[in-house]
């Protein structure tokens, strides 16, 4: 069982709150006492959709089921031309970039409906800002982010990749957001093309990108750039205080 506070999420919604991946074998009676003693009020919990058992008893504790996530990998990285549409160009993320990219994620992602959105105790107002922020702070190339892509249209960013080193060998494709006035132009296949670029220089041998089950358009996208399935998880909210616990 890995479990951890999650200081971020506690700045954004002002509850004491815990992530914890659970995998066979795993006790979930354990990871509420864990929560207990470090006084969380509650965990994200995100566990294999073939550990059904598990995700029972997180429903029986109270828990409530927030999203399925789908993984993707494509395990020979391509080379591709860097054929963009005209008057389109690709950097990579400057100091300067940080705020526009953050505004570009609002726009991007507003109406997505992740697993904070799923959860009604927590403010929409702050689910709203996560992938803005999200996205901002990824530009720093630290914990969330190694490399960030971007596609111009002049001055103006159109597109965004956040990329993360996973091993030695892999890397992910970590968030993308394409500006709802440059949408439609076959930008995010681009950043998906541009992203094993990147891979490639980096002599990365894999790539791995991960949505919403429900998110069946990124996931065509994917496929059309030689990814194929790799796994899935189930992500749980879990209250301290419902009266399962």
């Amino acid at each position: 069982m890995d479990f951890y506070l999650s200081k971020i999420d506690e700045e954004r919604f002002g509850h004491v709150i815990a992530k914890a991946k659970l995998e066979s074998g795993d006790d979930v009676d354990a990871l509420l006492s864990t929560a207990r003693d470090g006084k969380v009020e509650m965990i994200i919990v995100r566990l294999p959709t073939s550990e059904l058992a598990l995700a029972q008893e997180l429903e029986r504790k109270g828990g409530i089921l927030s999203d399925t996530l789908v993984y993707y990998q494509k395990k020979r990285i391509e080379q591709y031309s860097e054929d963009l549409p005209d008057g389109y160009r690709a950097c990579l993320v400057e100091t300067s970039d940080m705020d526009a990219v953050g505004r570009i994620a609002a726009e991007s992602f507003k109406g997505y409906f992740g697993h904070y959105h799923a959860d009604p105790r927590l403010d929409r107002g702050a689910c709203d800002a996560v992938y803005s922020s999200w996205a901002r702070n990824s530009c720093r190339k630290g914990d969330l982010a190694d490399e960030v892509i971007l596609i111009k249209a002049g001055q103006e960013i159109a597109a965004f990749a956040t990329l993360k080193k996973i091993n030695a060998t892999t890397f992910e494709g970590v968030l993308f957001g394409v500006a709802p006035g440059h949408q439609g132009k076959g930008l995010y296949l681009d950043l998906m093309k541009l992203s094993q670029n990147w891979g490639g220089e980096g002599k990365f041998g894999r790539m791995v990108v991960s949505t919403q089950i429900t998110n069946v358009v990124v996931q065509k996208n994917w496929c059309r750039v030689g990814m194929e399935p790799l796994n899935s998880f189930y992500t749980f909210h879990v209250w301290m205080n419902n009266d399962s616990v």
